[in-house]
């Protein structure tokens, strides 16, 4: 039987997290435009248009040798993802003046090497690689070090009707059970290794099997974009970035809308 291909995986994850939402969609729908986004979404009173993208590459580590260390910048390690923006972005192009949200949904369910589960990763793909800047004090001191945006994001000059990205996170149960049950029980054990390991195998037989989906969004600065409202993708472990006040960077959303 011939696998099936990441993309579809892909789509097929972000298929369930809407049904698991209680979002009606229509796939690949007509738009006259020549493209076929993946999903037309209704989400309560609210209509948005998502393109999925997913990672079917190894990037720099495709030629890699056994044993052998490897590094990249950066800016390379971020390639992938600023392509499949790019790539999502021309699949949305055309749609800007129907008043819809336009969503970029990203999703890794092939585990390739990209850097996909940081969030400043994604911040940095999307508006410039992550640098460090501290202000020199009066005194001379040097004042605390913050991350900002750089060189090469794939929002910074193109693409402003996209709303928002939403990349998608997976997390199995059985992952959730064993972090709780250690936080549970590793002070009884002591520095007795074994003896912990030995309990948990046992109480592994326990371990609920699935795995949740959820979403971490990210809000972008466009002020030409139509906003994604706060009330879709907001399910209870759902995440969102939204910008700050002068609109400079995102910052992590306090407390969820209903």
């Amino acid at each position: 039987m011939t696998a099936p291909r990441i993309g579809d995986v892909a789509e097929a994850r972000v298929a369930r997290y809407l049904r698991e939402r209680g979002y009606a969609f229509e796939v690949e729908p007509e738009f006259g435009t020549g493209r076929h986004p993946d999903y037309l979404i209704t989400a309560g009173e609210h209509t948005l248009v998502a393109e999925v993208k997913a990672f079917e590459t190894y990037g720099m580590f495709e030629d890699a040798v056994p044993e052998q260390v490897m590094s990249r910048s950066l800016t390379e390690a971020l390639v992938p993802i600023r392509k499949q923006i790019k790539k999502a972005a021309g699949q949305l192009k055309g749609l800007q003046d129907r008043g819809w949200p336009l969503v970029i949904m990203l999703d890794n369910p092939g585990g390739r090497p990209i850097p996909f589960d940081s969030p400043h990763l994604i911040l940095s793909a999307m508006y410039g690689d992550l640098t460090l800047q501290a202000p020199v004090m009066a005194d001379g001191v040097l004042g605390d070090f913050t991350g900002v945006a750089g060189r090469n994001g794939s929002l910074r000059n193109d693409h402003p009707y996209i709303s928002a990205i939403a990349v998608v996170r997976r997390e199995d149960h059985a992952a959730q059970w064993a972090g709780a049950w250690h936080d549970q029980n590793r002070a009884q054990f002591g520095n007795d290794d074994q003896a912990l390991a030995a309990a948990f195998a046992k109480a592994s037989h326990e371990a609920p099997e699935g795995d949740d989906l959820f979403l971490e969004v990210f809000e972008t600065l466009s002020t030409e974009a139509v906003p994604l409202p706060r009330k879709v993708f907001n399910g209870p472990r759902d995440r969102r970035w939204i910008p700050n006040t002068d609109r400079t960077t995102l910052v992590p959303q306090v407390g969820a809308e209903t």
